[in-house]
């Protein structure tokens, strides 16, 4: 069966638009530009500070990141998503036709991202490597590169044949998150427990005081991990095949494998299309809703919103993800501090501040605050057609953001806590911190109410891939960061900690009636200006 390459190009088109917005272009450039520049800076600090073969292999290792960060992040929405079924049943197309076309898609981002970062280290490679050694290598970089996004896709496609077996979408979409993290990580969890007594003691002696001695840890650390890979014959076979006597062979197994890998995943998501298909189309288009009897204004618009959530399993696993990231990081905390990682003399009898904003920063950072409008899709038009007050519209939003946000950071702090011991100065933080995050969500989703993103046709795109999320970071972080800054401030002025913390606590009351005010007037404004 040939490759249907037009179906390729609608797949790539439908799935990679660029936004139409003007200052979103700016922001779409500004940072693949960011992102060009730290990986190529990282790469010119490798190829200074390393070794020749040590520069070499940690450009396959942050390629191959690299790779599986974007086939995780783009190629998954597109590889797997069965949206776009009820149009192509209606097509002369075989289900094989559609996931090959669907993979080759679903790598072709990734893929080409990768080519033009490798373009410095191309240049760098043909002009201070013998020929034999650059022509071996560049011949193996892509194939590494393909090899580590089609072990990620092959491994998604058996829990995508398995997917009818899942009660709830939810439960499938977490654990194909927690298979895609646990891949991602397992590499250098297992580093960290082999070196783990050189790791320790190089974070120990960290010195950053001036950039030589910084350059001298870095050094140590390129040491410590060139070392580990050449000491595993399974990581040296994956990551460093280029360097093997029988070369040739290797290339040419590694082949085989990826194109097996290729032959599997199809025959994988073939076998489930349909069903998958029709599973996921079916429970789209019934109402999923759990709905409850609101006995006032407040609750119906509580409804609300808890309904449009409840409207795609992709929000809802924004709302799991955004429970568990803050305990997650806690655990970490605590792990850094047991081990005197930090590189800081920190003990859990003084660090309350810093654990307090770290929590907060982490519940912070999520897509549910941020896009509480874009989330509504076609049914934002109802905040419009129907007799609704915009005020509770927006203060509901909030109020299940916020309260999302306060579980998990109850969560965190409980956690903390059993390990630190419960005092008075710890409750006070607490209730500072539930503050903070209320004054964060009322800032958050003013410019999604301004410019939501209605017209999406998969919920990532409302969500993951919605640059409100990023701007509404604009709106919230100046005033936390300012207030963290005031608090760090006459903690090192030698303020007490009741002294600095009574007023952090009297500038979070402070400004959340000064916002919530605002907001009250903002919509009492907007009201009045289309009533007339």
């Amino acid at each position: 069966m040939k490759l249907n390459f037009q179906l390729v190009k609608i797949f790539l088109t439908s799935a990679y638009t660029r936004p139409q917005q003007p200052m979103l272009q700016v922001i779409l450039v500004l940072a693949i530009c960011y992102l060009a520049v730290q990986y190529l800076g990282l790469n010119v600090m490798i190829y200074f500070l390393g070794t020749a073969e040590e520069y070499l292999f940690y450009h396959v290792v942050l390629s191959n990141v690299v790779l599986y960060i974007l086939t995780a992040y783009f190629a998954i929405s597109i590889v797997y998503s069965q949206r776009d079924f009820m149009i192509l049943a209606s097509l002369p197309l075989s289900p094989k036709e559609i996931v090959r076309a669907k993979l080759i898609s679903g790598l072709a981002l990734p893929l080409i991202v990768g080519s033009i970062l490798h373009i410095p280290t191309i240049i760098i490679v043909l002009i201070n490597f013998k020929w034999t050694v650059a022509v071996t290598f560049l011949t193996f970089l892509p194939l590494l590169n393909i090899f580590v996004a089609l072990s990620l896709l092959f491994v998604l496609s058996i829990l995508s044949r398995l997917q009818r077996k899942f009660s709830h979408a939810v439960i499938y979409l977490s654990i194909r998150l927690s298979i895609v993290l646990l891949i991602g990580l397992a590499p250098f969890v297992y580093f960290i427990s082999d070196k783990y007594e050189e790791m320790t003691m190089l974070i120990k002696n960290l010195n950053i005081s001036t950039l030589s001695t910084l350059a001298t840890s870095f050094v140590d650390f390129l040491d410590i991990g060139y070392s580990f890979a050449t000491q595993q014959l399974f990581f040296k076979m994956i990551i460093m095949p280029y360097t093997m006597e029988n070369s040739v062979s290797y290339y040419l197994l590694l082949l085989s494998i990826c194109i097996l890998l290729f032959i599997a995943s199809v025959k994988n998501l073939t076998s489930s299309y349909h069903n998958n298909a029709f599973l996921v189309n079916s429970v789209e288009h019934k109402a999923k809703a759990r709905l409850f009897h609101a006995k006032t204004s407040w609750g119906f618009y509580l409804q609300r919103e808890y309904w449009v959530i409840q409207s795609e399993p992709y929000f809802m696993m924004q709302v799991v993800l955004g429970l568990l990231l803050s305990p997650i990081f806690t655990g970490i905390y605590l792990i850094l501090i047991q081990f005197n990682w930090s590189g800081v003399p920190l003990n859990l009898s003084n660090d309350i501040p810093i654990f307090a904003y770290m929590i907060v920063c982490v519940s912070c950072v999520n897509n549910i605050s941020g896009t509480p409008y874009s989330r509504e899709g076609v049914h934002f038009t109802t905040c419009i057609a129907l007799p609704l007050d915009r005020r509770k519209v927006f203060f509901a939003k909030v109020t299940i953001s916020s309260f999302i946000s306060a579980l998990a950071v109850l969560c965190s702090y409980g956690i903390y806590l059993l390990f630190r011991g419960i005092n008075t100065l710890d409750i006070f933080y607490l209730s500072i911190t539930l503050l903070f995050i209320i004054n964060y969500n009322l800032l958050t989703p003013i410019y999604d109410m301004r410019h939501p993103l209605l017209n999406w046709k998969n919920p990532s795109e409302a969500v993951k891939t919605n640059p409100n999320v990023l701007i509404s970071l604009l709106y919230g972080f100046p005033l936390l960061l300012f207030i963290l800054i005031i608090h760090f401030t006459l903690l090192s002025m030698g303020a007490s900690q009741w002294v600095a913390t009574s007023t952090m606590g009297i500038l979070a009351i402070g400004s959340m009636v000064i916002l919530l005010s605002s907001v009250g007037k903002y919509h009492s404004y907007l009201t009045k200006r289309e009533e007339v």
